[in-house]
C-alpha cells in the first residue's frame, strides 16, 4: 500500500548531538577510550603517578598514625575498591567516575589514614591489572591506573592532620573539611590532567568535576554508615556487596545506552560521508560528457549507494531511444521496484511503497528537449527499512541534476547527428561514411565489406522536367528503398547530389540483387519511368584499405557502367 515518503525528518550528525558542554566531552572521547595512548599522554600520564607516589609516600612516612592497621580488613577493603573501580564505571566528561567513596570512607575511618592513598593505588593498579589480562589492554594501562588515586590524598591527609575529632560539631567539620580537601585535590589534578594529556580547557573540566563531586557527595554518606557498622563487627563489611550489586546494574545500562547513542551518532556521520562522497562522484560524472545510457547508469548506482539501498530501476521513454537500467543486490524487490515506478509515474509525485518488510521509493523524471519531453522513473529500494524525508531530498537533487546533465547530452547528441546525417534524406552524410568505414576496418574480424556508389542516371532531365521539390521528393525515396532494401546486411548514405553510397556485409552478388530490387521498386514510385542508376563496388580491406581509395576505386567503376548505358533508360 502507499505509504509517506518518509517516516521521519532525517537527523543530522549535529542534529542529534548533545548541546552539553559534558555530553558533547563525552561524544567526542568516546572513540578515543579504547585507543593507545600517545606519546604525550603517556609523559601526562606518567608524570601523574610519579608525582602522586612522591606526595602519598611521603604523607605514608611523615604523617601521625593514631589507628592500628588492621592487615584482613585492609586486604578486604583493597578488594572491594578493586571491585568497584574495575567493574563500576560511569562515563562523564573525557573519562569515567567510580563510586570510590563507598570503599574509600571506610578506609579513612578504619585504617590509619595515612596509608590510605597508597591502598586506593593500590586497588587501581590491581583492577589494572585484571584489565591487561582479561582484556588484552596494554601493561602501561596497569600502572597509569595509579594516577586515578589522587583524589585519596586530600581526605587522607585531613584525616591524618586533625584527628581525633572531639564532638559531633568537631566530626561533623572533620568530614566535611576531608571531603573539600579531596574535591579540591581531585579538581587540580584532573584539571591538570585532561588539559596537558587530551587539551580539554579548564572551564569544561570544571563542569565535569561538579557533577563528579555530586555523585561522591551522595555516596560518602553510605561510606560512613558501612564504616559504622563495621567498627563493630569486620563481618559487616558485606553490607557493601548490595550496594556494589545495584551500582553495577546502574552502570552497565547507562554504558550500553551511551555505546547504543555513540553508534548511531557513528551511523549518522558514516550515512552523510557517504552521501557526500556519492553526490560528490555523480557531480563529476554529470560534468564529464556522457551519452545518456551511460549517465542513467550513473544516476541509477549513484542512488541505491547515497541510499544505501539493495536494488534499482530507471526507465526513461519519449522522443529518445527508450533507456532501461535496473542494478539491485537482493533478490525479490524486481516487482516492488516496478510498482513504485509506476506510482510515481502515475501520480507525478515521489511514491514509497511497502511490501512484506522491504521498502521501495520511486520518483519521477521528465526531460524536456526541442524534440519532445522523455518521460520515465526512477526506484530505488532496500529491506527492512523505509527511506527518510532527507533521502528523499537527496533522490530528487540527483534526479534534477541528471536532468540538467541529460537535457545538455540531448542536445549535444541532436547536434552530433545533425553534424552526421543529410538533411534531406536523413542518411548518414560523408562525415557519417567516413566514420563507420573507419570503425569497420580498424575491428579485428570483421570480416568482407562491400562498398558501393550509386549514381542515378537521367536525374537533371527529371529535376527539370517535374521540377525541384519532385527531385527532392525522388532522392528521398532513393533513401527509403536503400534502407529497406539493405534492412540489417549494412546502411546508406548520401554524399551529395544524387550520388549515395552502401557500405555491407553481403556478398557483391547479393548486393546488387539488392540494388536492383530498389530500383525497380522506386521505378514504381516515381512518375515516368526515365530514371536509372548507375554503381561500381569496392571490397574493403583487400581492394582499398581506406574511405578515399574505396571511393576513386567505386566511382571509377560505377562511371565504366554508366558509359555502356543509353543516355535515357530504357521505357
Amino acid at each position: 500500500m502507499p505509504q509517506p515518503p518518509g517516516t521521519a525528518p532525517g537527523p543530522t550528525v549535529e542534529d542529534i548531538r548533545s548541546t552539553s558542554t559534558v555530553e558533547r566531552l563525552l561524544e567526542d572521547s568516546w572513540g578515543a577510550r579504547s585507543r593507545t595512548a600517545d606519546r604525550r599522554e603517556r609523559l601526562v600520564e606518567g608524570a601523574a603517578v610519579v608525582s602522586f607516589l612522591a606526595c602519598a609516600g611521603a604523607l605514608a612516612v611523615f604523617a601521625p598514625s593514631v589507628r592500628p592497621f588492621q592487615p584482613a580488613l585492609a586486604a578486604t577493603l583493597v578488594l572491594l575498591y578493586t571491585l568497584t573501580s574495575r567493574v563500576i564505571k560511569f562515563p562523564i566528561g573525557a573519562g569515567y567516575v567510580v563510586p570510590s567513596y563507598l570503599i574509600l570512607v571506610p578506609m579513612l575511618l578504619l585504617l590509619p589514614p595515612a596509608l590510605v592513598p597508597l591502598l586506593a593505588a593500590a586497588g587501581l593498579m590491581l583492577g589494572g591489572v585484571i584489565e591487561v589480562l582479561t582484556e588484552g589492554a596494554r601493561p602501561e594501562r596497569a600502572i597509569f591506573s595509579i594516577a586515578d588515586a589522587w583524589h585519596s590524598l586530600g581526605p587522607a591527609l585531613v584525616f591524618a592532620l586533625f584527628e581525633p575529632a572531639g564532638g559531633t560539631l568537631a566530626l561533623t567539620a572533620l568530614y566535611l573539611g576531608a571531603f573539600a580537601a579531596g574535591c579540591i585535590v581531585d579538581l587540580l589534578s584532573s584539571t591538570l590532567r585532561e588539559a596537558a594529556a587530551m587539551g580539554v580547557a579548564p572551564h569544561v573540566q570544571f563542569r565535569v568535576i561538579l557533577l563528579v563531586w555530586l555523585i561522591d557527595a551522595c555516596i560518602a554518606p553510605l561510606g560512613v554508615l558501612v564504616a559504622l557498622a563495621v567498627a563493630g563487627d569486620p563481618v559487616q563489611i558485606v553490607l557493601l556487596l548490595p550496594f556494589i550489586a545495584v551500582m553495577l546494574l546502574v552502570s552497565r545500562e547507562r554504558n550500553a545506552r551511551i555505546a547504543g547513542a555513540q553508534r548511531h551518532l557513528e551511523v549518522v556521520a558514516r550515512e552523510r560521508s557517504r552521501l557526500q562522497n556519492a553526490v560528490q562522484c555523480l557531480g563529476e560524472a554529470f560534468a564529464a560528457k556522457l551519452d545518456l545510457q551511460a549517465l542513467t547508469g550513473i544516476v541509477l548506482r549513484g542512488s541505491i549507494e547515497a541510499l544505501d539501498a539493495d536494488g534499482g530501476r530507471l526507465t526513461l521513454r519519449g522522443p529518445i531511444e527508450p533507456v532501461k537500467v535496473e542494478l539491485g543486490r537482493a533478490p525479490g524487490l524486481a516487482a516492488l521496484l516496478r510498482s513504485a515506478e509506476g506510482a510515481a509515474q502515475a501520480s507525478d509525485q515521489p511514491r514509497q511503497l511497502q511490501q512484506e518488510g522491504s521498502w521501495a521509493l520511486g520518483v519521477p523524471i521528465s526531460l524536456s528537449g526541442q524534440e519532445g519531453t522523455a518521460m520515465g522513473a526512477i526506484a530505488v529500494a532496500r529491506l527492512e527499512r523505509p527511506f527518510r524525508e532527507d533521502e528523499l531530498a537527496v533522490l530528487l537533487a540527483l534526479v534534477e541534476r541528471a536532468r540538467q546533465a541529460a537535457v545538455e547530452i540531448i542536445g549535444h547528441e541532436r547536434l552530433r547527428v545533425e553534424a552526421l546525417t543529410d538533411p534531406l534524406t536523413r542518411l548518414g552524410n560523408r562525415r557519417k561514411l567516413a566514420a563507420d568505414v573507419a570503425a569497420r576496418l580498424a575491428e579485428p574480424g570483421q570480416g568482407q565489406t562491400v562498398l558501393a556508389l550509386i549514381d542515378l542516371d537521367g536525374f537533371k532531365l527529371y529535376n527539370d522536367t517535374f521540377g525541384h521539390g519532385a527531385g527532392d521528393d525522388l532522392l528521398v525515396q532513393l533513401a527509403g528503398v536503400l534502407t529497406r532494401g539493405l534492412g540489417s546486411h549494412g546502411a546508406a548514405y548520401r554524399l551529395g547530389g544524387d550520388e549515395f553510397c552502401v557500405v555491407s556485409s553481403c556478398p557483391v552478388e547479393q548486393l546488387e540483387a539488392i540494388l536492383r530490387r530498389a530500383l525497380g521498386e522506386l521505378r514504381e514510385r516515381v512518375i515516368g519511368e526515365q530514371i536509372g542508376a548507375s554503381h561500381g563496388a569496392v571490397m574493403l580491406p583487400e581492394e582499398a584499405a581506406e574511405l578515399g581509395e574505396a571511393l576513386r576505386i567505386a566511382d571509377q567503376r560505377m562511371y565504366v557502367r554508366k558509359r555502356r548505358r543509353p543516355s535515357r533508360p530504357p521505357a
